[in-house]
């Protein structure tokens, strides 16, 4: 707008757009014009019409007829499910739901995973080392290191809290677990409440259904209180078992209720930290409005969190995959 008396206009049209009303239909009784207002009132319309489409003299019949043929594209359903909080979607949209999941985890499939090693023989040159080992030579060039690509894939563990208050978000935060299995990550998958369970060959099961099944079937803590110190305890005993890798990043889901010491989850939750590239953990209750950190045991696990995320949406699921992607 370049004029004040062009505010009203602005103000009719805006409202004639997003109410989807046709322009200049009225069917209001109340509001119809008088028919008999004649040629000059039609000359008004006309220059009314003519500013908001730039002076160009488009009449407005010509205006209520492209308005009428333009595509309406103001609703999406999947939109709405991204935005709908997890809790909520009915089980009948879980089609739909592992759609959307798969959408926002395949670019997690083209990473760069290749990184190089020294070799005896091979085509690429590691001029880094070159130049090291041919300073004693006074700069002259005696000694051509080789290296040749390895595939390198850091690991990654998730630990999904299966207790009674993360009940509701179960089926889709497992339904995201399982997606990440079907790309090559090396992916190990855990469920606690008062112990820890390894699920990871049973998230492979091809029928999501059949898989809920037989981790409840071995989960039977499922829905019980939660004990996160001690089942963090497990885990690290079985990490320092193995072969206990640096690079490892460990994503906890869980809304922070625990009912164990509070002193053995801060024990536990430093030694986890040690030993693990990154942690990050997702909270289902952080995307509600004025939610505070307040129980007891997300406020001892804070300190230790590297990225402390919502889990709450399809769009929270999202920034949490792009999140993995850059730590990748």
């Amino acid at each position: 707008m370049k004029r004040s008396e062009e505010i009203p206009l602005f103000d009719h049209l805006f409202n004639q757009f997003w109410s989807l009303e046709t322009l200049g239909v009225n069917k209001d009784a109340g509001h119809e014009e008088d028919e008999e207002k004649g040629a000059a009132d039609d000359g008004a319309k006309e220059t009314t019409f003519a500013l908001w489409a730039g002076e160009v003299g488009v009449s407005e019949s010509q205006e209520v007829r492209a308005w009428n043929e333009r595509p309406y594209c103001l609703y999406s359903p999947l939109e709405t499910l991204k935005r709908q909080d997890l809790a909520s979607i009915p089980v009948e949209n879980d089609a739909q739901l592992a759609r959307l999941i798969r959408s926002i985890i395949r670019p997690l499939a083209h990473y760069p995973r290749w990184q190089k090693r020294d070799a005896a023989s091979g085509l690429s040159i590691d001029f880094r080392k070159m130049l090291r080992k041919n300073l004693q030579h006074g700069g002259e060039v005696y000694e051509l290191p080789r290296q040749k690509p390895k595939l390198k894939v850091k690991k990654i563990a998730f630990l999904c809290d299966v207790s009674g208050s993360m009940n509701p978000y179960l089926r889709s935060m497992l339904s995201f677990i399982k997606e990440f299995q079907r790309i090559n990550l090396r992916v190990e998958t855990y469920v606690f409440a008062t112990r820890l369970h390894r699920i990871t060959e049973l998230r492979r099961t091809p029928l999501f259904a059949r898989a809920l099944e037989s981790i409840a079937a071995t989960a039977q803590d499922w829905g019980g209180g939660t004990r996160i110190g001690e089942c963090l305890g497990h885990f690290n005993a079985l990490r320092e078992a193995g072969s206990a890798e640096n690079s490892m990043l460990v994503v906890i889901y869980s809304d922070g209720w625990d009912r164990g010491d509070a002193r053995e989850l801060n024990t536990q939750m430093s030694r986890l930290r040690r030993r693990c590239y990154k942690l990050l953990w997702i909270n289902p209750l952080l995307g509600g409005r004025g939610y505070e950190p307040t129980c007891r045991g997300m406020r001892t696990a804070l300190p230790y969190i590297d990225f402390f995320l919502p889990g709450h949406n399809i769009r929270s699921l999202d920034r949490l995959a792009r999140t993995i992607h850059a730590l990748l």
